[in-house]
């Protein structure tokens, strides 16, 4: 990643630039420096870094990364699959993802736990299909729309392409050949647009990712101490197979009475450490979790340009993907415990523990008589059923493969014309984007499948059971997505007259937009038949008009000012007037300064505003039921169904941000650039947490759903709590960007390239509800201080090489309001709850001397750094968003142009 570089507009004649257009202005310039910071990735970057997804090539800039998706996490989550960007730390709502400067369909997912928002899944779009990715840091929803709050990621596509290309890349874990993929791509373009008046090409991309199960290679991330402190990896669960039988008391915890049949002798384990009991035991790490899941992609892309006379360009563009997802997921289990969760209409569903009838044919109390009773002796301990006794089981339904799979499609259509008329440059387009998210699930308990199974002894508990009976229980599900989005923009520019500094220049633009959202669930899970499995449901749409306007005046000489405005019409929400100043002002020769205010709303997302829900699950304390934690009260620590409801009666969040730069060329080939920034940001939409509701139970009449007790006047227990969306939050963030670059000419040839640039964020306060305090956040989980990066490139002739040092700042392993996790401070190893600094060396080398052919290869990490210690995911044992397991990573590539 490179900032613009300044020398540019010093050195070169504008006379004989092309004018284009750069992120943060609709005005085409010669100047690449904006008065806003931008940075871009180009071409040659992406072929040398080996990366194969825009998420990773996005989480290489520091000022990308905490607060978004990547669909490294393991497919449990509402939005499996999904990859978005975030800037500043401010979450995906907050960023505004563009294709060619226009807009992309939302991805058609709700997730409770990303703030039920919109987010743009950038697996959509092929690398290969990109020429450069421009990411303007500052605020810019004057210039683009609300989502553009921290600012916006550009992923300019290839305009035109003449001739044939065949491209191959393998990349693999070197020791162990883990963590494999595989991509191929092809192009085939005609056609000279300036000089035969037209150009048509078109490409397609396909990509492999193979899943990696923990189990596979467990000490990549410190299983020597994730073993012991979490017990990962180890057989633990007592919901095991054939399982263990307990007391069974209409849904509340047991008592542990004999192990089932025919468990394997190494799965007869002590209960715990102080009790000598054997119990079966199952090990769920194994068969569950992942480092990765699969992945497969496949995108399509055409783009045909025709020249029509001497200023008028017309051109289409068609982008189609499919991304598929596989993860793996441990068998289900159910125990004698209650189960809670929600139908569609947010009715509270219940399943009140698995209990063998005394007549079941694996309940072996069903021929215990007074003459002949059952016995049930657990060490000292001697149990007697003199009577067929109801028991409660924990079992693992490991006879039933379960797994999750999901296939997010795209279809991006682009008709777009260039022209000029009298003084006016003007561009038009017509946008339409269709994306589909699908997501499977297999191996689902039915609610009512199982509760006829246990009255009918169809399916044996630990047995062997037919085809029939395991679909008597078990389901597949299918959830579906659709969001559209369909545009027509205009935008012109010209130039007014001159200024004491150059040419006075006005942009004027408008947009008119509509947006579809829908998520269904299956129908199954919307009535509430599977058990303990959360639900996301949306439906809404809306019509969007926006006017704006630039304006450039290089007041005086040295002196460029930046003015926008834009106003925006909500059909569903409201009106919003946006604006930002921006001016840059040369001090000197190879010296100048800049500067940004803007102002931004964000309009709630239709999940947040329109006909939704999501239902998920929490454990609470219920303080009525359980004044003081204690063991043995199921209050203290109760699972429930928890619910996000949308709020008709949400406001826009609201933002300002401010930038102050300093472009500095000292010498010929040496470049410093320091741009400080600040964001704040206010009303930010997001939920109470289930607890705080519960704790505040008096002020939200009618969000804590109780169950009935049984007896008259005395207070059930906790069965479900309404969650409203609200204008809650307030987010305050600065910090330093800093690059510094040198170019040195050594020799017969020898090109070298020094780079050093990152952020360090100096400041990030929350306040999480008004009135509450201003908390700083800045160094607890996920707000590093630092993240920077220092490459060295060399090349001569065909030859290319370069070293890259990563570094991503440590934080500690819990948020601000909460401490250090009770196994770090069982074990005295509270050092940990600092998670380590990660670092990491990458290198790469190119050949480009054969004709037609390039050869790359690269090894990331090179010294196989394993990512910090995150006791925050006892079971992944890696926070995805700032390290991955990857360790000592090799990449090679061709190309063959033919």
């Amino acid at each position: 990643m490179t900032a613009l570089p300044i020398a540019q507009a010093q050195t070169a004649d504008p006379a004989r630039m092309e004018r284009v257009v750069i992120t943060g202005s609709m005005i085409k310039r010669t100047d690449a420096e904006t008065p806003a910071p931008v940075s871009v990735i180009r071409r040659e970057e992406i072929e040398r870094s080996g990366a194969t997804s825009i998420d990773e090539l996005l989480r290489m800039d520091s000022a990308a990364g905490a607060g978004s998706l990547n669909d490294m996490d393991t497919g449990n989550g509402f939005a499996a699959g999904t990859a978005s960007v975030s800037l500043r730390g401010m979450g995906s709502a907050a960023t505004l993802t563009l294709v060619n400067g226009r807009r992309l369909a939302p991805a058609a997912v709700v997730d409770p736990n990303t703030g039920q928002s919109t987010v743009f899944n950038i697996n959509a779009i092929p690398v290969s299909a990109i020429e450069r990715i421009e990411i303007l840091k500052d605020g810019a929803s004057s210039l683009y729309g609300s989502d553009a709050m921290a600012g916006v990621v550009n992923i300019i596509l290839r305009k035109d392409y003449q001739g044939r290309l065949l491209a191959l890349n393998a990349q693999q874990r070197v020791s162990d050949g883990l963590f494999k993929t595989h991509t191929v791509s092809g192009m085939f373009g005609l056609g000279d647009l300036s000089t035969q008046g037209y150009n048509f090409f078109a490409g397609i991309d396909l990509y492999r990712r193979d899943g990696v199960m923990i189990a596979e290679n467990p000490d990549l991330v410190r299983q020597e101490l994730f073993g012991p402190m979490f017990g990962r990896l180890s057989a633990d669960s007592t919901s095991a197979y054939p399982g263990n039988l307990y007391t069974y008391t209409n849904g509340l915890a047991g008592s542990f009475r004999a192990m089932m049949p025919n468990c394997a002798a190494e799965n007869q384990l002590p209960t715990s450490a102080t009790n000598a009991a054997l119990q079966c035991k199952y090990n769920p790490d194994a068969a569950g979790i992942q480092y990765t899941g699969d992945q497969k992609r496949s995108a399509g892309f055409m783009r045909g340009s025709w020249q029509l006379g001497t200023d008028t360009t017309v051109s289409a563009e068609v982008l189609a993907s499919r991304v598929e997802n596989a993860y793996a997921e441990a068998p289900a289990s159910r125990t004698e415990q209650l189960t809670q969760w929600g139908d569609a209409q947010g009715k509270p569903m219940l399943f009140n523990g698995l209990a063998l009838p005394a007549n079941h044919p694996d309940n072996p109390t069903r021929l215990a008589t007074a003459g002949n009773p059952v016995v049930m002796k657990v060490n000292s301990s001697t149990y007697t059923f003199t009577k067929p006794t109801v028991l409660g089981l924990r079992y693992r339904f490991a006879d039933i493969a379960a797994g999750s799979r999901t296939q997010a499609d795209n279809l991006r259509l682009v008709l777009s014309a260039s022209t000029t008329v009298g003084a006016w440059d003007i561009d038009a387009g017509l946008l339409h984007h269709i994306q589909k998210n699908t997501r499977f699930g297999s191996g689902r308990l039915s609610l009512s499948g199982l509760n006829t199974a246990l009255q009918t002894g169809s399916y044996r508990f630990g047995g062997s059971n037919s085809a029939e009976a395991i679909a008597g229980i078990a389901r597949s599900t299918e959830d579906q997505g659709e969001a559209k989005t369909s545009s027509l923009d205009a935008r012109g520019s010209r130039e007014l007259g001159k200024l004491a500094g150059g040419a006075l220049m006005l942009g004027l633009g408008g947009e008119l937009r509509h947006e579809t959202f829908s998520v269904v669930a299956d129908p199954l899970m919307s009535k509430g038949d599977i058990i303990g499995r959360g639900i996301g449901q949306a439906s809404g749409s809306r019509k969007i008009a926006a006017a704006y306007a630039e304006l450039q005046a290089p007041l005086l000489q040295g002196l460029e000012t930046q003015l926008a405005l834009r106003g925006e019409h909500y059909s569903d929400f409201g009106s919003a007037l946006t604006s930002k100043l921006g001016a840059k002002y040369k001090l000197a020769s190879g010296m100048a300064l800049r500067g940004t205010y803007a102002t931004g709303f964000r309009a709630p997302s239709l999940s947040q505003i329109s006909d939704s829900a999501v239902f998920a699950f929490s454990t609470v304390q219920d303080k009525k039921l359980c004044p003081v934690s204690t063991t043995g009260n199921d209050n203290c620590a109760r699972r429930i169904s928890s619910v996000n409801q949308s709020n008709p009666a949400l406001t826009a969040e609201k933002s300002s941000s401010y930038t102050m730069g300093l472009l500095f060329e000292p010498w010929r080939d040496t470049e410093l650039v320091l741009d400080a920034w600040y964001f704040e940001r206010k009303g930010e939409v997001d939920r109470l947490t289930a607890q705080q509701v519960i704790d505040r139970e008096d002020e939200f009449p009618g969000a804590v759903i109780r169950l009935p007790s049984g007896t008259p006047g005395v207070l059930g227990p906790i069965g479900q709590v309404l969650r409203k969306f609200r204008n809650l939050a307030l987010t305050r963030t600065g910090g330093l960007d800093f690059e510094l670059s040198q170019r040195w000419q050594i020799g017969d040839g020898h090109l070298l390239k020094l780079r050093f640039a990152g952020t360090r964020v100096l400041t990030r306060k929350q306040q999480a509800e008004e009135g509450q305090p201003l908390l700083e956040t800045l160094g607890f989980y996920g707000n590093s201080r630092v993240k920077s990066r220092l490459s060295l490139d060399w090349s001569r002739g065909p030859w290319a090489a370069g070293l890259t040092g990563h570094y991503a700042g440590r934080f500690r392993s819990h948020s601000v309001t909460g401490s250090c996790q009770a196994e770090l401070k069982a074990a005295a190893r509270e050092d940990l709850c600092v998670m380590a600094a990660w670092k990491t060396v990458d290198a790469s080398l190119s050949y480009k001397g054969f004709k037609n052919i390039k050869l790359n290869a690269s090894l990331r990490n090179v010294f196989g750094a394993k990512p910090p210690f995150d006791p925050s995911e006892p079971d992944t044992g890696f926070d995805s968003t700032y390290a991955n397991p990857y360790g000592r990573y090799l990449s090679v590539s061709t190309s063959y142009e033919f």
